[in-house]
């Protein structure tokens, strides 16, 4: 977790890579693949919402098809593809990258009837005794910390978590003067749910078409907005195949495996594993691309370098100034072209919901007083066993379609996948929205059951995890919740309106 949060205005925007990626229609429908796991609202209800989250995330517009771009539209991802029940044709889009608290820090400073306090840590949740004028609990205050362990309490008419995927469930379990189990765990589903997302890499795509034709790195668009193409499983597909939601696009060979005899690579490597390495990705990205089958060697990859030390001073140049120097959007990675036409694939998909997924509070307090965090973290064997079916289903597409066709790197896939899972960077289900009280935390807008004015404005929302990372449908549902507020709270200004622990 200390690779994957921040406690600081921004949060984990501060280390975020940029990637804005929206959840899919079906991701919102009753599927027999997730259980009984269901939102109590639908993809209607949320995608008036996404075009402000694009504006929020400085991603531009909220269109995540090629087919729907004009200037991306004559080309597809390999020559001759055919979207059919595997699609090459979805979009993600990536920020600036965009920093919440350096982008907006500022402006929330300047805004009217809005104080930003730093330095303080929300500890509890505490209800008044009795109800609301309309039957439902609410808030009498919140209590805060001073890093000293000053104590500050915040009083408004709305209060809102928004500490993050598994900060906020902290807060909810540690709010017991009250409720024994924790606020919003009345039916026991509290810290319930835990979900990351299912990232692999076991394959590789073969393309028999021109390597020069292979749209294997980012794209922009008319904006100027960096996008990339992925192959994605078409709804109805999905549905026959009883998969959970999942994607897959190229990526580089690993940089750490000198075998790749590339000069470019092996710099990478070099300059990630150097003491410098922090200073150019977060600590998290970095040790993700420092992974390796093979134990790196250094001298391996010092000759890649020095046999193509032209092609790989440009590289570094040209990418040191559109990735670091370059004003506006930056360059959010970097590919390097194979000549054989063959990528590693980058599998992403959906962490099915599962009751033993959870995480619970234990005995040990931190600094502040607050108890710590267990993450019990579950992956199932439908979770694996959908990697190995959907790289068959590419397969059988390229192949039929005369493309190429894909290997898999390893004769026990499933061994595989399960040795490289791994969770904290995407955080959702564990305060899950539902319908009724007994299923869940939250109801469809974003208030704890049975509260007037407490809501978590957190990915811990979401019932199901998508193929898509949390940030982008977080700023959309976040947007709805504003307005709900601002509806809800119109024309009352007697003492602040909302409290925001973030």
């Amino acid at each position: 977790m200390s690779l994957a949060t921040r406690r600081q205005l921004g949060g984990a925007s501060n280390i975020w890579g940029g990637r804005c990626v929206a959840f899919d229609p079906i991701d919102f429908e009753p599927r027999e693949v997730v259980g009984e796991a269901r939102w109590p609202l639908g993809y209607e209800d949320v995608a008036p919402y996404m075009e402000r989250a694009g504006e929020w995330c400085r991603c531009g517009e909220p269109v995540f098809n090629a087919a729907q771009v004009s200037e991306l539209a004559g080309r597809t991802l390999v020559p001759g593809w055919v979207d059919g029940e595997v699609r090459a044709s979805d979009l993600e889009r990536w920020s600036l990258p965009t920093n919440f608290g350096a982008v907006y820090g500022e402006e929330l400073r300047r805004t009217p009837g809005l104080r930003l306090e730093t330095g303080l840590t929300c500890t509890e949740v505490v209800p008044a005794e009795g109800g609301s004028e309309h039957g439902g609990r609410r808030v009498d205050h919140l209590v805060a910390r001073r890093p000293d362990g000053g104590r500050v309490e915040v009083r408004a008419r709305r209060y809102v978590l928004a500490a993050g995927g598994l900060e906020s469930t902290r807060l909810l379990f540690a709010s017991r003067s009250r409720d024994r189990d924790g606020l919003g765990n009345h039916s026991g589903h509290l810290g319930r749910w835990y979900m990351a997302h299912v990232e692999v890499r076991v394959g590789r795509a073969h393309f028999t078409t021109p390597p020069e034709r292979t749209i294997y790195e980012h794209e922009r668009d008319r904006d100027g907005v960096y996008v990339r193409r992925r192959f994605s499983l078409a709804p109805e597909l999905q549905r026959a195949e009883r998969l959970p939601n999942a994607v897959m696009w190229l990526v580089n060979d690993e940089v750490g495996n000198a075998a790749h005899r590339s000069g470019v690579l092996s710099f990478v490597y070099l300059m990630l594993a150097s003491p410098l390495g922090g200073r150019f990705v977060a600590e998290g990205i970095r040790r993700h691309h420092l992974k390796t089958i093979e134990p790196p060697r250094l001298g391996d990859h010092l000759r890649n370098v020095v046999a193509d030390l032209p092609g790989t001073a440009r590289f570094a140049v040209e990418f040191a100034y559109r990735r670091f120097l370059r004003r506006g959007r930056k360059v959010p990675g970097f590919f390097v072209p194979s000549p054989t036409n063959a990528y590693p694939l980058r599998y992403h998909g959906e962490h099915l919901p599962h009751w033993e997924s959870r995480v619970e509070p234990t005995d040990e307090l931190d600094a502040l007083g607050m108890p710590r965090l267990r993450t019990h973290l579950h992956f199932s064997d439908e979770d694996v066993a959908a990697v190995g079916r959907a790289h068959e289903l590419l397969d059988r597409s390229l192949r039929e379609q005369g493309l190429g066709h894909v290997e898999m790197l390893y004769d026990d896939v499933d061994a595989a996948v399960r040795e490289q899972l791994f969770g904290g960077y995407h955080q959702s289900g564990t305060t899950r929205m539902s319908a009724e009280p007994g299923d869940g935390v939250l109801d469809r807008d974003l208030a704890v059951h049975g509260f007037d004015d407490l809501f978590v404005a957190s990915s811990s929302a979401f019932p199901t995890s998508s193929q898509a990372n949390s940030t982008f449908m977080l700023t959309a549902f976040a947007a709805r919740l504003a307005d709900h507020l601002a509806a809800d709270l119109e024309g009352r200004r007697a003492r602040p309106a909302v409290g925001v622990a973030a």
